[in-house]
């Protein structure tokens, strides 16, 4: 069984665990039929990093300097181990496009509450550290947005208010407080299906026009299983990282997010496993799986798993 495979196991049993001190209640919501299993192979690469909080497992309350959220720890602590590994993370994006092409990222997770947003908002700093490049984070995830909570800008029109015809692009994509960063709210959908706005025309001509004008631009997505938005804005995009939180997210579910992005034929290129770090120092780590579902999933090709288990 691989490194993955095995880290999601402990944290089901974990999660088992702990419902059951609490009388089992909540199982059902979250154990699908089936008793379905994470495949994986061990041929993957990844890295940790310690991060003081769980991202958005606790509600965004305390907003610090110019509006900034202080779970953005690659604006606070840019020194520190977390940055550093999320540079890690980006230097792995970096290797993926060597020829510096624009690139649209969508960031989604299997369920709800397991850090998309903090994610997005940690990765959009980092990689607007590299001052040639222009970066912009979207909130796409119109029923539960959270990235504008973070910069401050929750109020301002959004994504769905411009795919609805009550705002402009100009009043949409806003500058952050860092040079080369901009962000781009989620908006207000006033009835409309999320579905609905993200199929239209203008929706892929959004993106576009995000990939024509910004270097990096990263998508905070709904859960995978959830809700169909994924299927709609993933194939708009050069690829997918799925967030997959350990002793919170129960494996069948990290299964079926994958099974669902390639049904839509959507490229994933790595899984980042968010959970409590082992280590004595404590706090959360973040793993990156680069390649993991291309290793671990695939049947044929030149990157089918070469141990599937």
């Amino acid at each position: 069984m691989g490194r993955i495979a095995e880290a999601l196991k402990r944290a089901e049993d974990e999660r088992r665990r702990r419902l059951a001190e609490q009388g089992g209640t909540a199982t059902a919501l979250l154990d699908p039929p089936g008793g379905e299993t994470l495949q994986t192979d061990e041929q993957v690469s990844d890295f940790r990093v310690t991060d003081p909080q769980a991202p958005e497992l606790q509600t965004p309350e305390l907003m610090l300097d110019q509006g900034i959220h202080e779970s953005v720890v690659a604006f606070y602590s840019r020194s520190s181990a977390v940055s550093e590994q999320y540079r890690s993370l980006r230097t792995r994006l970096l290797t993926q496009n060597p020829q510096n092409d624009h690139r649209v990222l969508a960031i989604t997770s299997a369920i709800p509450r397991e850090g998309k947003s903090v994610t997005t908002a940690n990765m959009g700093m980092i990689m607007a550290e590299i001052r040639h490049f222009k970066v912009l984070i979207v909130d796409c995830d119109f029923r539960r947005s959270r990235l504008g909570m973070l910069f401050g800008v929750e109020k301002k029109p959004g994504l769905a208010d411009m795919l609805r015809g009550a705002a402009t692009y100009e009043d949409v994509v806003q500058p952050t407080c860092v040079p080369n960063l901009y962000i781009a709210n989620a908006g207000q959908t006033n009835g409309r299906s999320a579905a609905e706005l993200l199929a239209t025309p203008q929706s892929a001509a959004t993106l576009r026009r995000f990939q024509s004008e910004f270097h990096y631009t990263f998508i905070d997505t709904p859960p995978a299983t959830t809700v169909t938005d994924v299927g709609i804005i993933g194939q708009m995009c050069n690829g997918v990282v799925l967030l997959v939180r350990l002793k919170f997210t129960p494996e069948a579910y990290a299964r079926r997010a994958v099974r669902l992005l390639r049904v839509n034929k959507i490229p994933i290129l790595g899984c980042l496993l968010i959970g409590q770090d082992e280590r004595p120092s404590g706090g959360y780590g973040y793993r990156y799986a680069y390649d993991y579902y291309r290793y671990g999933y695939s049947r044929s090709g030149p990157g089918k798993s070469r141990n599937p288990r």
